[in-house]
């Protein structure tokens, strides 16, 4: 198991800007009277943000997920992202609606940076060992009241949520989770800005 406690992202301002207007938010009403008034905002979002993941590379069959109905027969990697307790507490306080939703497309875009770049750590550790990803498993991802979910979320695959909640406190204790202060309490992932996922991988083919 490798652990990295933090690490930095890239903060996407165009690409999040382009997803606000395409959300069509009403940035008057959210008290957005300049777009160097929106970019503080978000910046300050960013900055609120405490990256950190733990991930796994498992060779073969994982008890916790077997025992759950989960088969992976090859190898995977196991892993937990998140955005830290602090850009919670940051959430937590905005009480306009607007700015609630252009928090959570930023928070989406935040997250999807994240994923991005432990994917691309993932991918070199596993090219050495001559092996290339297959499409991510989610076990678990934030769902935000305000904002669409994004694409990366909505067109992965979903693990059995029933199942997941039985396995993920164990698979998070497996992780050591607690590292990057992340929990599972009641059927909750805490914080919420949370990406739980698996990788399964697949030996390359020789050249004939």
């Amino acid at each position: 198991m490798q652990k990295i406690r933090k690490f930095k992202i890239s903060l996407h301002y165009k690409e999040i800007l382009r997803r606000i207007k395409s959300a069509e938010v009403d940035l008057n009403a959210a008290g957005f009277t300049s777009e160097s008034a929106l970019a503080i905002f978000i910046s300050s979002l960013h900055q609120a943000a405490d990256t950190g993941v733990v991930y796994e590379f498992n060779e073969g069959a994982c008890l916790e997920l077997t025992g759950a109905g989960f088969e992976h027969k090859g190898p995977f990697s196991l892993c937990a992202i998140t955005l830290g307790k602090k850009l919670e507490e940051q959430l937590a306080c905005i009480t306009n609606m607007g700015q609630m939703t252009v928090a959570n497309i930023a928070v989406y875009e935040f997250l999807r940076t994240a994923l991005n770049f432990v994917i691309d750590l993932l991918k070199e550790e596993a090219e050495k060992d001559n092996l290339i990803s297959q499409n991510i498993e989610l076990l678990s991802a934030p769902v935000f009241s305000y904002g669409i979910e994004p694409k990366f979320l909505r067109e992965a695959k979903h693990l059995d949520i029933t199942l997941v909640k039985k396995v993920l406190p164990d698979l998070l204790k497996r992780l050591e989770a607690q590292k990057i202060n992340v929990t599972f309490e009641e059927g909750v992932l805490s914080p919420k800005a949370t990406v739980a996922f698996v990788i399964p991988w697949l030996k390359k083919k020789g050249k004939k």
